[in-house]
């Protein structure tokens, strides 16, 4: 397993629905293990500015779309997840899409 690789942490709030005006209801807060990796473009308007883009992360803990990602003060919405089984179906790896 690949947990050794993940040496960052995060903070999951697992949304359980979302009321009329778009806010999300938390139903678990929960510290993860994961990597975090951001997506960096270069501005070609300005070449010494950079923005962030999109940012990813991988885990082993259950992350549904819609729930959010607490990293370095900084909220993020997750809008994919892709599973990574093993040849006897175990699981080993979650890719999550952050937004």
């Amino acid at each position: 397993m690949l947990k050794h690789l993940l040496n960052d942490r995060a903070v999951l709030k697992s949304v359980q629905d979302v009321d009329e005006y778009d806010v999300p209801t938390i139903s678990n807060i929960r510290s993860v293990n994961c990597k975090f990796e951001f997506a960096i473009k270069s501005d070609s308007a300005a070449l010494s500015s950079q923005k962030t883009k999109p940012a990813r992360m991988f885990c082993i803990e259950e992350v549904k779309v819609g729930d959010i990602v607490s990293y370095n003060e900084n909220n993020f919405k997750v809008i994919q997840v892709n599973n990574y089984e093993d040849f006897e179906g175990k699981l080993m790896l979650r890719e999550v899409f952050l937004l």
